[in-house]
């Protein structure tokens, strides 16, 4: 039987597949971008001009999407990171979440 080989000093282990961080980086990214540029939708439409968005349609379908990509982005960017961290980005990612929303949802109804 022989001996395991041994670890090189130099290199760190694999903590597991790099799947579920490759997925949680595309899953962030598309979810990401659509959040983003909702995001300046609603703000360009809520603080433009009335020529900007005279109906406010934006600012309405712009609100909800912003908040579902916004879940979707705060819910997948801890897969990014190692597992032991996911536990404490989850907890920032949702705060700044809520924070967003709450301020998105003031915007809407303060319009």
């Amino acid at each position: 039987m022989a001996p395991p080989p041994p670890e090189s000093a130099g290199q760190a282990t694999p903590s597991g597949s790099p799947v579920p961080r490759i997925i949680g980086a595309v899953v962030s990214l598309v979810a990401g971008l659509p959040f983003a540029l909702l995001l300046v939708a609603v703000l360009r439409s809520r603080f433009g001009g009335p020529a900007t968005d005279p109906h406010g349609y934006t600012l309405i379908f712009g609100t909800f999407g912003a908040l579902v990509t916004g879940l979707v982005a705060s819910v997948s960017i801890p897969w990014v990171f190692p597992a032991a961290r996911r536990p404490r980005v989850l907890r920032w990612c949702l705060l700044g979440y809520v924070v967003v929303a709450a301020s998105l949802i003031a915007l809407l109804l303060t319009a």
